[in-house]
């Protein structure tokens, strides 16, 4: 199984780093062992920063405190993992099985990166908003489409008014209907899909609550967005589809779908067992 890896993360996330905390990173990096021993103002002063920009970077790792970030670079260490590379899934000269081990090690480490990340009081606050909205609209451009629809199909399971159109036209007409009572959730893994900022942006106008799913680090998606829901950087630039990020994003759809279930109590046993019957009387 694939640990957790606070050195991987680190790499993952140095574009979004301050330059004080870019110090402490490539130090981090560059010196683990080092780190282990050195106290938070050691560790300031061998990075000429302060004790303050120590614990920031600790927390933008999922780390609360400078002692839980040398326990996980103290676990990296005795692993002493072989580097196989599970960066590059694509690889002409791997067999099947190389493949498969591959795209497992890189979907656990994405679920477990995002657990580390993700914050919890976001999570409750999405849920909330969720529950008590009118209406909740629903939208994904490319892969995050997928995600997009998975959340719809589960929120209307639990009888969560959900709207969603891969149609961005039409996505944007409902958008002229959105009202400070309802939802906007968008999915997007960089965070810079203009259809997604399009949409953020009308939702903001009429005073509409407003949710994004999507990778951790800056984006105009997030600087729009009240409610922030962040997956592990696991996609870059070139990739050859969405695979880990959308494992993680469906890891938080089923997270919401869950925590909404367990706020409206046991009547949504009862919305679940009518659709339940409904879908069945179909297949016969």
């Amino acid at each position: 199984m694939e640990n957790f890896s606070i050195i991987k993360l680190i790499e993952l996330q140095m574009e979004n780093y301050s330059p004080s905390e870019k110090k402490v990173a490539e130090f981090v990096l560059a010196y683990p062992n080092d780190v282990l021993n050195m106290t938070t103002k050691q560790l300031a002063e061998a990075c000429e920063s302060s004790e303050g920009t120590i614990i920031r970077f600790c927390q933008k790792a999922g780390i609360n405190s400078f002692k839980g970030l040398k326990l996980e670079i103290a676990k990296v260490i005795r692993l002493s993992e072989p580097q196989t590379s599970v960066d590059t899934l694509l690889s002409f000269e791997d067999d099947t099985a190389t493949v498969l081990e591959k795209v497992m090690r890189k979907n656990i480490s994405a679920l477990t990166n995002t657990s580390k990340l993700v914050q919890l009081e976001q999570i409750d606050a999405a849920v909330q908003a969720i529950d008590e909205a009118d209406r909740v609209y629903v939208y994904g451009a490319g892969g995050s489409a997928v995600v997009a629809m998975d959340a719809e199909y589960k929120f209307l399971r639990i009888n969560v008014p959900t709207f969603l159109s891969l149609d961005h036209h039409v996505q944007m007409m409902m958008m002229a209907n959105i009202t400070k009572n309802d939802v906007l959730f968008v999915v997007t893994t960089s965070g810079k899909t203009k259809e997604v900022i399009d949409l953020l942006n009308v939702a903001k106008e009429k005073g509409a609550k407003t949710i994004c799913l999507t990778q951790h680090g800056k984006s105009p998606a997030q600087r729009l967005s009240d409610i922030v829901l962040t997956i592990s950087e696991e996609e870059q630039n070139i990739r050859i589809g969405t695979m880990s990020a959308r494992i993680a994003q469906l890891a938080i759809i089923d997270t919401l779908f869950i925590r909404l279930c367990i706020r409206k109590g046991l009547k949504v046993y009862e919305r679940i067992i009518d659709t339940h019957q409904i879908v069945q009387k179909m297949k016969r």
